[in-house]
């Protein structure tokens, strides 16, 4: 679908909710936050975060849900690296930027009850630095959606959707064990719901914070994605959202590669599914729930080993390479061009080999996995499957988990490139020094011959 296709299908969608709440707006105003919606989530880095996400979470029926998901990845600074330009007017009064960093105003030249709202909500103050895992772009997603709607929504039900969208900060952990991340929002839209006279009833706050867990756990249903494919697509989508570098699929060297690894799989090794979900009164109810708990683990597991594979083998080509040509696409190892014709790799230089013995049935997957073909936006998956399963067949699943740790001190360098190195079987050392050799050898010749 192209961006026309978005502009009306957003344009549909957002008439379509702001009717069903019993509104209305003018047509040149539904266009105008159509095009202003589009243009947030048409940033040129974004893979995951585009239209298409905004369209599965706000697909519930649900019209509050709907607006909330509309606005609530408009903003995404490590991402864009800017705020669009036509969404700086609804700011400008409020923040402000200092090198790298965005600050909320430590005094306003007007009192601004939509703005003292959504900072309360967000449980922030003037003054405050707006941090990445603070909610910074929801934060900035939500005082955008409210001040582009305060002229046509009342207050109450704009408070509802900047409630809503507070919910979607992901991968928060409670100071108190005894609330939760839910409860403590409900807390603070009480206080609002009072403090600004919305006449808000407990029945809508309670349904308020209902439509707010629904969205947030939509917005990161993928977790428990019933296949663990689809999961894996997802990684490699997000991965070149925040690595830049690799969108340059030719030019990103084998270092990007692996830094982009080293943070995702950090953060895998990280995140559990108490922190990605939420439950609040019956939503979702205990057993769906649990569900998506025991799904998210799983998937978890698969692709902390999954992860574990891809770095261990760019570790060893990153230690391989480093000191020949340290700055070396991976593009040329890989045997791709711009006119993306496959040309010579270390793969015509390295022998077949027996497929690893499987121990269970999570390592007969994983295997599956290191030979499907995920998304194209890192360019050949199929030589990068390739190496993995390589690297795993010579090595095994057993040896890869033993090597991983190893692979930190190197990177931190804390163990030399040789040392790091010497922990290997010298033969796959030697087979993979001898096939860049070999590879570079043939480039070489066919650079003379081309020069003739």
């Amino acid at each position: 679908m192209n961006q026309p296709d978005y502009l009306l299908q957003c344009r549909q969608i957002l008439k379509s909710a702001i009717t069903e709440l019993g509104f209305s707006l003018t047509e040149d105003k539904i266009w105008k936050i159509a095009g202003l919606i589009i243009e947030g989530m048409s940033g040129k880095w974004r893979n995951f975060h585009t239209f298409e996400h905004i369209l599965m979470v706000s697909n519930t029926g649900d019209p509050l849900i709907t607006l909330a998901g509309l606005f609530h990845d408009l903003i995404y600074l490590q991402v864009d690296q800017i705020i669009p330009f036509n969404l700086t007017p609804y700011l400008n009064l409020f923040i402000y930027q200092k090198e790298n960093n965005f600050y909320i105003k430590s005094k306003l030249l007007e009192d601004d009850h939509c703005f003292s709202i959504v900072l309360e909500i967000f449980d922030l103050n003037l003054g405050d630095n707006l941090l990445p895992s603070k909610g910074q772009n929801e934060f900035l997603s939500a005082l955008i959606a409210a001040k582009i709607l305060e002229s046509d929504l009342p207050l109450s039900v704009i408070t509802r959707i900047v409630t809503i969208i507070e919910l979607t900060i992901p991968f928060r952990q409670c100071k108190n064990d005894n609330t939760t991340i839910p409860l403590e929002l409900q807390k603070r839209l009480e206080k609002v719901n009072q403090k600004f006279n919305l006449d808000l009833t407990s029945e809508e706050i309670i349904i308020t914070i209902e439509q707010a867990v629904k969205l947030a756990n939509l917005d990161v249903s993928g977790f428990a994605a019933s296949d663990v494919t689809d999961f894996i697509n997802n990684t490699w989508l997000l991965l070149p959202e925040t690595n830049h570098s690799l969108n340059d699929t030719l030019k990103y060297t084998v270092k990007d590669y692996r830094f982009a690894l080293v943070n995702t799989t950090k953060f895998i090794n990280f995140i559990s599914p108490e922190l990605i979900f939420h439950q609040y009164q019956n939503e979702p109810n205990i057993e769906t729930f649990q569900e998506l708990i025991n799904r998210c683990e799983n998937n978890l597991n698969i692709a902390r080993l999954y992860l574990a594979v891809k770095l261990v083998g760019i570790s060893i080509l990153e230690a391989l390479s480093s000191h020949l040509l340290p700055n070396i696409p991976l593009a040329f190892l890989w045997g791709f061009s711009e006119e993306n014709h496959p040309h010579s790799s270390i793969f015509d230089f390295l022998p077949s080999f027996s497929p690893c013995k499987i121990h269970n049935e999570q390592e007969k997957l994983i295997l599956d996995l290191l030979n499907f073909q995920f998304q194209r936006n890192l360019f050949s998956p199929t030589n990068h499957s390739l190496f993995s399963t390589f690297i795993v067949n010579y090595l095994s699943f057993e040896e890869v988990i033993k090597y991983q740790s190893q692979c930190y001190l190197f990177f931190n360098n804390l163990l030399s490139r040789e040392d790091f190195l010497s922990l290997f079987p010298p033969t796959l050392i030697t087979l993979l020094s001898n096939a860049i050799a070999q590879l570079l050898e043939e480039k070489q010749l066919g650079f003379i011959k081309e020069q003739r």
